[in-house]
């Protein structure tokens, strides 16, 4: 049998001091080993060696850190003592009043059921005010987003103007170096369109002379057959007369025969001398419809090219069809 473990049981009231004595001892030092551990080498004991109980190993404290420690939280509990010896509040002294103020309990309780009375009242304003303002909030909130979107609009309707004026300004541009570009090369392979190109030079006031030219004769065309169909009602209310005429005396007359009986003509009308109609007015009545007739080929046949341009081709060329036609594909191609 161990001595050292008979001895342990014997004591257990020591043995549980001394570990309590020590755990605390170490529970002080842990917090700063490092420097405690210079001063207890020099001031520990040789009796200070580790103690084995029950599984446990015991390190006896250091008696000069324990009593250090325990002087220094004397000292700051004194010193808390006085300080709140000094600053502790003193008594406070009121004048004796009478409780409930300057006002009797029959006029309290009266205010206070006044009070009542309103209260139902008051709530009621105080919720119409809230509703107020919020709603009044809400509107300022929506107009302030209407606004922004108006002015994001607006903003938007300006940039896509912008653009729409910067796009007719760039087609604009490339429309007329194309018709310079198509013009010079017209002008220069073909000798015969540079010989006219003095005369397109002013283009703009020779399509309005002929505008104004091709209107006059619009116009006298019209005159022409307003007095054409004048002119043919005339002869048909005459010839229906000399008809009506003949019958009757044919009625009358059953077997006579005139002997100075002439053939009508073929057209079953009078020809009237001063109803015939000038040479010069059938000519340009016949040959308008062959000069719209090319005008029409031209278009056909050249898609591409304006109404205008091809009309001022077709003059140059006296209405001639096939001599604008060469013209045109020698520019052209």
């Amino acid at each position: 049998m161990d001595p050292y473990n008979s001895r342990n049981q014997l004591n257990p009231s020591m043995n549980s001091d001394q570990t309590a004595a020590d755990v605390s001892g170490n529970n002080q030092t842990s917090g700063n080993v490092d420097k405690t551990t210079a001063d207890s080498s020099d001031t520990q004991p040789a009796t200070r060696q580790p103690q084995y109980a029950g599984g446990f190993t015991i390190i006896p404290p250091n008696e000069a850190r324990r009593s250090q420690i325990k002087t220094m939280a004397q000292k700051e509990e004194e010193e808390l003592r006085r300080w709140k010896e000094v600053n502790r509040p003193s008594a406070v002294h009121l004048n004796p009043e009478r409780l409930g103020g300057h006002v009797s309990e029959s006029e309290a309780r009266q205010k206070q059921l006044a009070n009542l009375r309103g209260s139902k009242l008051q709530k009621k304003l105080k919720k119409e005010e809230l509703d107020r303002k919020k709603r009044q909030e809400e509107e300022e909130k929506l107009q302030k987003m209407k606004d922004e979107q108006r002015e994001k609009a607006e903003r938007l309707e300006q940039r896509r103007q912008q653009e729409e004026q910067r796009r007719k300004d760039h087609l604009r541009t490339d429309h007329l170096r194309s018709r310079e570009a198509f013009l010079q090369r017209f002008e220069r392979r073909d000798v015969a369109a540079s010989s006219s190109a003095a005369h397109t030079s002013s283009r703009g006031e020779d399509v309005e002379s002929k505008q104004r030219a091709k209107e006059s004769k619009r116009s006298e065309r019209e005159v022409q057959l307003e007095h054409q169909r004048v002119n043919s009602d005339f002869l048909d209310k005459l010839e229906g007369r000399a008809r009506g005429s003949e019958t009757k005396k044919e009625a009358e007359h059953p077997f006579v025969a005139t002997e100075n009986f002439k053939p009508e003509t073929t057209t079953g009308h009078v020809q009237l001398p001063h109803l015939k109609p000038e040479p010069s007015w059938t000519e340009g009545a016949d040959s308008e419809p062959d000069y719209n007739w090319a005008l029409i080929k031209l278009t056909n046949r050249f898609p591409d090219c304006s109404k205008d341009f091809l009309e001022d081709i077709l003059q140059q060329c006296n209405g001639d069809y096939e001599e604008a036609l060469t013209l045109l594909i020698c520019s052209l191609s």
